[in-house]
């Protein structure tokens, strides 16, 4: 995960002395497993990015707003675990948006710590690290294996890198990934959504102002630029930055060096630069949109991110991933991902890629009340199947996923499988004695 990882070693930080003894359970379990090669280190005493896992029993609260404070700086420890006693979903959702790979409770996931960090759920990037697999790169479909590949190759180099793919395919993961498998592993990656911030706002965000710079510059502040120093940068959606922005961001990627808003001194950094896009760059330079001279440099290793129905086969897989992942979140118990609700998520084209699944699941573990997610907990719109799709699958699951989710009201039954009411009727004469007797509507 890290030099220290790569080199045999694992090096756990407990955020505390008192946390330390959390932290020599661990290494306990670490050392039984590896045969040595194990040590704890307190704060201060080392350096937040020079650890495998952070071991902490801080209270949540406190360790969100504690890890909320480093975001967007090289003090987190890149694609690292953090491991607590008693995690909540809202340090779970700020650990994964500061970077660390994954968070874990201890000791109720023992085995999946060893696991992970011994390396039995890693991958071997080209550059010689393991870093985990973020969630859309899981599958085995010819598409995403290739798509691994490039990464590990793109990661071994410090060139621009430019990935295009269609919105929730799993950009930023991708980026992450070669991130995490660099040389630059152990430093900052720094996100920037170029779409979520107005024209004049992107330049100070990008490059940081001086003190009075302009109304309301109160003290000065780094832009992300220098707080990636040394990491790398991620700019998200770079086809909507204003022209002005791309001419900036094109002198820095020749001289990496840029000025603050403000001021008179230049600012060198050292900075790989990873941009992502869903838009057609080459059709956005042609309409003038887009400068060419900064679409050259920024396509020198090209990434493309296959959209999920492109690899539909690695559908079950990473729904069972979403369960498990979401169920930790929302700390309830894994459900069983019923063959029905599988067969509807396969059946799915998936317009809105992975993300478009992960909400999925999501919605239906709400609604799920046992120990199986079945089809009638998934949302209402993957109900509607074109006719050959319905045809193929076990048509007596179709209609009793179609019925329970629409409450046994036939008519949004019908419109949800895209039946007429007469064939409906039919099936349900067909059916009776599997479905049983159900509310008259």
């Amino acid at each position: 995960m890290n030099a220290q990882h790569r080199s045999g070693g694992v090096t756990l930080l407990a955020a505390s002395h008192s946390d330390a003894v959390i932290a020599q359970d661990v290494a306990s379990a670490l050392r039984h497993r590896r045969g040595g090669g194990v040590k704890v280190i307190c704060e201060p005493a080392g350096r937040l990015s020079a650890c495998d896992a952070l071991v902490t029993a801080k209270p949540p609260e406190e360790l969100a707003d504690f890890l909320l404070t480093r975001r967007g700086t090289r003090q987190l420890p890149a694609s690292a675990l953090l491991i607590h006693p008693d995690p909540d979903a809202r340090l779970y959702a700020t650990a994964l948006r500061g970077g660390l790979a994954d968070v874990l409770a201890w000791p109720a996931e023992r085995e999946r710590v060893c696991e992970l960090i011994v390396g039995g759920a890693a991958v071997k990037t080209a550059a010689g690290a393991q870093v985990l697999q973020p969630s859309p790169l899981c599958g085995e479909s010819p598409r995403i294996r290739e798509l691994r590949r490039r990464i590990e190759r793109v990661a071994a180099f410090d060139s621009t890198v430019l990935i295009q793919g269609e919105t929730g395919s799993g950009k930023e993961c991708v980026a992450r990934a070669i991130h995490a498998g660099s040389r630059r592993a152990a430093q900052a990656m720094v996100s920037l959504n170029c779409a979520a911030l107005p024209e004049n706002l992107i330049e100070a965000e990008l490059f940081g102002h001086e003190r009075g710079a302009y109304t309301g510059a109160h003290a000065s502040a780094a832009g992300k630029f220098e707080l990636a120093d040394g990491g790398t940068l991620f700019l998200d959606e770079i086809g909507e930055m204003s022209k002005a922005a791309q001419a900036k961001v094109l002198r820095v990627i020749e001289g990496q060096e840029f000025y603050r808003i403000g001021g008179t001194r230049p600012q060198r950094v050292d900075v790989r630069l990873i941009a992502a896009t869903h838009r057609n760059l080459e059709q956005l330079c042609a309409s003038g949109e887009f400068r060419s001279d900064l679409y050259f440099r920024l396509n020198v290793a090209p990434v493309q991110v296959p959209a999920l129905r492109e690899r539909s086969g690695d559908v079950p897989l990473l729904a069972e991933y979403f369960v498990a992942e979401i169920s930790r979140l929302m700390q309830r118990p894994k459900p069983q991902l019923g063959e029905d609700a599988r067969a509807v998520l396969c059946a799915h084209d998936w317009p809105g890629n992975v993300r478009e699944l992960r909400n999925a699941i999501e919605s239906a573990l709400i609604n799920c009340e046992g120990g199986q997610l079945r089809a009638h907990d998934l949302p209402t719109q993957l109900m509607r199947w074109r006719q050959s799709q319905v045809s193929g699958l076990d048509e007596l699951r179709c209609l009793e996923s179609a019925l329970r989710r629409c409450g046994w009201n036939k008519s949004e039954a019908a419109r949800a499988l895209q039946w007429s009411r007469m064939k409906l009727y039919r099936k349900l004469r067909v059916y009776e004695s599997q479905l049983g007797t159900q509310h008259e509507t």
